[in-house]
């Protein structure tokens, strides 16, 4: 018999005795006994304790439900992101307005942050016609191993400026992808997908590895806020149709930081520099002209192309509701006459940007954002935009009943 089951039938035999005695002998101090006792008994089966592999996970659900109004004077490429790499060449004036709630999102936690857990999240940025799925973060984390899908460790979200616009700067480090990590106090250091972006004007050729990239971080305290430290190496690489295969060593490195100036002053800063580096970077990893961790010149020669990038934002926070943030970023590739001329060589990115906090879950706020692209022939397109949001943000975790 459990030990439950035990001081269950103790309390059952206190209340028979107490209804015995209360008509048998009928003193206050022989009831006042007996009910002390009663009460130490009840506090002992409410102490209990439980098994906790008998319990299930908890539940965490969170998420936004967001909507954009957005008017571009000029073709700025994308409708409902600002990524200056997909600008059209020339300027036009090409003017469109649209709403969108594709920044959106949906996620859940099952488990404690604190021990065991897996975390799921989406957005509807799937397709950039209509409303689709696209998984954000999938992965299982237990103390300091995280493996999964995800943004790369080379992110430093804590550093992130605040801006409207869905993507952010053109410079931040951004990209997604399947790894492996181990997190320590300060150290970090990840395995992750290559996943090699080359530049192949005769699109004679595929992506292909042989190693993952191999990332190590530092992150440190300050005072004030914090400094962040990486380093990348990748293994970039292209598979020919005839099958055969030619790889190119890339190193770069990333630092960030977040400052508290004021007590409502921050400052906020990301710098990168390397080859193979554009893989990496918010305004190059998969869109426009993704392709420029390495070029593939005549004769079957990869070669890796340097890239820098970096951004510097500030927030302030006029009162407790109110938020005013600017950020100015920008990225280059190499200048190389045998690049195409209508190959990216830089873009730059700015935001101004106003947010009210009209409750802790309804935020609404108005933002204008300038895209600009070069390319390696001198040509140049430029994109101005305004954009308003209203965002409502939920979280709500459930726990198992003991």
């Amino acid at each position: 018999m459990s030990r439950v089951k035990t001081t269950v039938w103790m309390t059952a035999f206190s209340l028979a005795a107490l209804t015995s005695a209360a008509h048998g002998d009928n003193t206050q101090a022989e009831i006042r006994r007996l009910q002390s006792e009663l009460d130490q008994l009840k506090s002992r089966l409410g102490d209990e304790p439980t098994d906790p592999a008998l319990n299930g996970p908890s539940l965490k659900v969170f998420g936004s439900v967001s909507v954009d109004a957005i008017y571009d004077d000029k073709d700025a490429g994308f409708d409902e992101l600002l990524i200056p790499s997909t600008i059209p060449d020339g300027d036009t004036d090409q003017q469109n307005f649209v709403m969108s709630a594709k920044n959106s999102r949906f996620g859940f936690q099952v488990g404690e942050g604190s021990g065991p857990h897996m975390v799921f999240a989406m957005d509807l940025f799937g397709s950039l016609d209509r409303y689709e799925l696209r998984i954000r973060d999938f992965y299982f984390e237990n103390g300091p191993l995280r493996a999964g899908y995800g943004f790369t460790a080379l992110l430093d979200g804590a550093a992130w400026p605040l801006t409207l616009d869905a993507q952010g700067p053109n410079s931040a480090i951004f990209a997604r992808q399947t790894g492996v990590r181990w997190q320590g106090e300060h150290l970090t250091l990840a395995l992750e997908d290559p996943n090699s972006e080359i530049y192949d004007p005769t699109n004679a050729t595929s992506a292909a590895g042989r190693r993952p990239d191999a990332i190590a971080t530092w992150k440190q305290g300050l005072p004030a806020g914090h400094i962040k430290l990486g380093v990348v190496n990748r293994e970039i690489g292209v598979e020919f149709a005839d099958g055969d295969q030619q790889f190119a060593n890339a190193t770069g490195g990333v630092a960030s930081a977040a400052i508290n100036v004021t007590d409502s002053v921050k400052l906020l800063a990301n710098g990168s520099y390397g080859q193979g580096m554009a893989h990496y970077y918010n305004d190059l990893s998969g869109f426009g002209d993704s392709g420029m961790d390495g070029y593939v010149y005549a004769g079957r020669n990869l070669q890796p192309l340097l890239a820098q990038g970096g951004y510097l934002g500030s927030q302030w926070q006029l009162n407790p509701a109110w938020t005013l943030a600017m950020v100015a970023g920008e990225v280059t590739i190499e200048s190389d006459t045998a690049l195409p001329a209508e190959a990216l060589r830089r873009t730059r990115y700015g935001t101004l940007t106003a947010v009210h906090q009209y409750t802790p879950a309804l935020s609404y706020g108005a933002e204008l954002s300038y895209g600009l692209r070069d390319n390696q022939g001198g040509d140049r397109s430029e994109a101005p935009r305004v954009q308003f949001n209203m965002t409502y943000r939920f979280a709500h975790t459930s726990r198992p009943v003991q």
